[in-house]
């Protein structure tokens, strides 16, 4: 080959090359901005549906047209990066329609329960599975109502909870604990 037509390949080439290093940084743009939307809002990690027999939490507020058995709440974790579990309570009517929405924090009690506070008020929450009407093993969440059963929780919890929750737990544990306690949940 004569020098011309490396040339003219290796120029080419070279254009080839610079339309492939531009399409590509478009495409890690994208990337690189949907992996930081990840870490500063965090990433659903779980989701749960309340159980039909569970009370709803005391942040979750019915409207006055519907029934409990009308709606149906939904839990999502949020796994952030560095602030801990965020979650998300979602409440819509039977089609799936949003009514509400309540955010807040949650903190591990024992793997299977957790301390849930949404705008400082504090639940405790419960997971489970059964079959659901469709036969599916599914995921539900439930509150819990046990008085026992939350001192219990918080007390094997106690020095965990006071090192992530710091000067709130005290009054978090203290809500909890003057509860008439309610129903017990036996799920």
């Amino acid at each position: 080959m004569k020098f011309r037509e490396w040339y003219g390949l290796l120029a080419h080439a070279k254009i080839t090359m610079l339309e492939c290093v531009r399409r590509t940084r478009k495409y890690l743009l994208i990337v690189a901005i949907c992996v930081v939307s990840c870490a500063i809002r965090g990433c659903v990690e779980s989701i749960w549906e309340l159980t039909g027999d569970s009370r709803l939490p005391k942040w979750i507020t019915l409207p006055h047209s519907l029934t409990r058995s009308d709606v149906l709440v939904v839990m999502q974790a949020m796994e952030p990066t560095r602030r801990g579990v965020d979650t998300k309570f979602v409440l819509s009517d039977r089609r799936y329609k949003k009514l509400s929405e309540a955010s807040g924090r949650s903190y591990d009690l024992s793997g299977r329960y957790f301390l849930d506070v949404v705008n400082g008020v504090p639940e405790i929450t419960g997971l489970t599975h059964h079959i659901n009407e469709n036969g599916i093993d599914y995921p539900y969440f439930f509150v819990v109502d046990d008085l026992a059963l939350k001192k219990s929780l918080l007390d094997e919890s106690d020095k965990k909870l006071l090192d992530e929750i710091r000067g709130d737990y005290r009054d978090l544990r203290k809500k909890l604990l003057e509860e008439n306690g309610g129903a017990t949940s036996g799920n």
